[in-house]
C-alpha cells in the first residue's frame, strides 16, 4: 500500500512539474507578445506624428523583446514565428533608416501588429 501511494504521488508530482513548465512558456509568450504590442502601438503613434527621433528610439526595442520568447514561438507556432520574422526585421530596419518613410514603415508595423495579435489569440 505504501509503495502504491508513493508511486501515485510521484506520478502526480511529475505531472504537476510538466504542466507548470508548459504554463510558464505560455505566460512567457503572452507577456512578450503584450510588450511587443505596446511597442508597436508606441511606434505607430511616433510614425503618425512624423517623430523620427521617437521612431529610432522605439523601433529597435522590438528585437530585444522578441529575443526573450522567440524560441518558444518557433517550437510551438512555426508558421506564426516565420510571419512575425518576415515583418519584424524590415520594421526594425525602417525605424533605423536615416530618412523616415512613413508610409512603408506604417504598413510594416501594422502587419507586424496583426501577426502579433494573431499569436496573442493563439496563446490565450
Amino acid at each position: 500500500m505504501k509503495k502504491l501511494t508513493s508511486t501515485i504521488l510521484a506520478i502526480v508530482f511529475g505531472t504537476v512539474l510538466v504542466l507548470t513548465g508548459c504554463g510558464s512558456n505560455n505566460s512567457k509568450v503572452t507577456d512578450g507578445v503584450n510588450k511587443m504590442l505596446d511597442t508597436t502601438t508606441q511606434l505607430s503613434k511616433a510614425i503618425d506624428n512624423g517623430d523620427q527621433e521617437k521612431v529610432k528610439e522605439v523601433g529597435p526595442k522590438l528585437e530585444d523583446q522578441w529575443k526573450t520568447f522567440e524560441d518558444d514561438v518557433k517550437k510551438e507556432n512555426k508558421d506564426l514565428y516565420e510571419k512575425i520574422e518576415n515583418y519584424l526585421d524590415p520594421t526594425i530596419a525602417g525605424s533605423e533608416a536615416a530618412e523616415l518613410d512613413k508610409e512603408a514603415l506604417k504598413i510594416l508595423n501594422d502587419q507586424l501588429t496583426n501577426a502579433l495579435e494573431e499569436l496573442a489569440d493563439k496563446t490565450k
